[in-house]
């Protein structure tokens, strides 16, 4: 089943809200002595197409939770125990997840599944939490270390797009020390201080400054946006 769009899970997620609404209205109004067969029988068909609805949304979106899986581990059978852990995530994903702030739900999807398999998969957390911000630098101050941007190496094109529609809320000066300190472009390598403030002409500790305040920055926008980054 191919992933819907934008238009597309905006409808099926009012639709399921709607419902939900709908059918909390008549539950209120029940009454529980004497239930209404009528209301009951709506009640019924609310679930049922709340149901159907919530299923659609998880079937259009398993390819997420094999495609992010699949970078996390080799052997079959714990390939497939973290598939079945994945979908788990994806479900909570549907519930939790508010369409007015106007974010596709997949992406919102793949940062809950990556959330989980990081905290699912010791090896890989560990990995996710010594993330190299430079060659030697990433060890050097554990200042630095807690203001690390918890992104796996081999980031995917949708985890990249997350990053980077965070990024337009930047200046330009943030957006640079950001792109450079983590190589967030195609075929780049993360930098250290020195080189991104020679390329910036400051010194290190202004680079790790401007670097600190922004990570702060991107953490309040991500919360704002529904955005869900491993490490956060």
């Amino acid at each position: 089943m191919p992933l819907l769009t934008r238009e597309q899970e905006q409808y099926y997620f009012r639709r399921m809200n709607f419902r939900k609404f709908q059918f909390t209205e008549l539950r209120d109004q029940l009454d529980k002595e004497k239930p209404s067969a009528r209301i009951v029988s709506r009640m019924e068909t609310l679930l049922e197409d709340i149901a159907q609805v919530k299923n659609l949304l998880i079937r259009s979106n398993l390819r997420l939770v094999v495609s992010i899986a699949k970078k996390y581990i080799k052997s079959s059978a714990a390939f497939f125990e973290l598939v079945s852990d994945g979908n788990i995530s994806l479900m909570r994903a549907v519930e939790k997840f508010d369409y007015f702030r106007g974010n596709k739900f997949s992406t919102y999807a793949s940062w809950a599944i990556l959330k989980n398999f990081a905290r699912s998969v010791p090896a890989e957390h560990q990995r996710l939490d010594r993330f190299r911000t430079g060659q030697d630098e990433a060890f050097a101050s554990s200042s630095e270390q807690k203001s690390s941007f918890f992104i796996d190496e081999h980031m995917n094109r949708t985890q990249r797009a997350v990053i980077r529609e965070l990024l337009q809320e930047l200046d330009g000066r943030e957006q640079k020390v950001i792109a450079c300190r983590f190589g967030l472009d195609e075929g780049a390598e993360p930098e250290t201080l020195e080189q991104v403030g020679n390329r910036l002409g400051v010194t290190k500790e202004r680079v790790r400054q401007i670097e600190v305040r922004t990570l702060e920055k991107l953490r309040r926008i991500a919360e704002r946006r529904s955005f869900e980054i491993p490490g956060f």
